[in-house]
């Protein structure tokens, strides 16, 4: 068994789980659509690590094209990212311009996330390779700017995003080691592939439990 099965089983049971709990979360009882999303978001992180195990035992490796595993890797962060930006962040910044600064501070995190990604790749991987992850990766950089702009925003009229700093902290982790799992991946680093997809594991299975918990703080604002 290879590192590549033995990471991606890793992440795949880790989602597995994640997803489980947090489907059994929202079908016990009424939990807001924001919670909902990120359950989907893991939902698509468990379909990408299972195509891409299935390839891998059944052809050997990983395609080079476009294909479901990024399209669910891409469906994950997409979902976190819809979830900050189209149902929370207009409740926290009203556009003033007194928190421009905070807006500005924000986009560290993409780049934190654009840079390495640049930097460390050599380009010797396919061009439908480098592309495909490319589009990946600009998502996980959206996502990224807002998980770390509702860490550091001063929520001072209703809390939202202040009750919720745990859980935007650890999605933020999980967008920085799936950076690492996919600059490992194009540049076939597997040590760091391991110790990223085991990152991706841990983030994906606390993340729910985190905002389950931190999301019930809404309902005492």
């Amino acid at each position: 068994m290879t590192l590549d099965v033995i990471t991606n089983l890793i992440i795949l049971s880790a989602s597995l789980l994640g997803f489980l709990y947090g489907a059994i979360t929202i079908l016990i009882r009424k939990n807001p659509l924001y919670l909902k999303m990120v359950v989907l978001a893991l939902a698509c992180m468990m379909i990408s690590r299972g195509y891409i195990l299935l390839q891998h035992l059944v052809k050997g490796a990983e395609p080079e094209v476009f294909h479901v595993g990024m399209l669910g890797l891409l469906g994950c962060f997409l979902f976190l990212f819809s979830a900050n930006f189209g149902m929370i962040d207009g409740l926290a910044d009203d556009g003033s311009r007194e928190y421009m600064k905070y807006r500005v501070i924000s986009w560290l995190a993409p780049l934190a996330i654009i840079v390495p990604f640049i930097v460390c790749n050599d380009f010797s991987a396919p061009d439908s390779r480098l592309i495909s992850y490319s589009v990946v990766m600009f998502f996980i950089a959206l996502a990224s700017r807002y998980h770390f702009k509702h860490l550091i925003f001063p929520d001072v009229d209703y809390g939202v995003v202040r009750a919720i700093r745990g859980y935007n902290a650890v999605a933020l982790l999980l967008c920085c080691s799936t950076t690492l799992l996919i600059i490992s991946d194009l540049n076939d680093w597997q040590s760091l592939y391991l110790g990223a997809g085991i990152g991706m594991s841990l983030w994906c299975l606390i993340l729910i439990p985190i905002l389950k918990k931190e999301a019930t703080k809404w309902t005492k604002i």
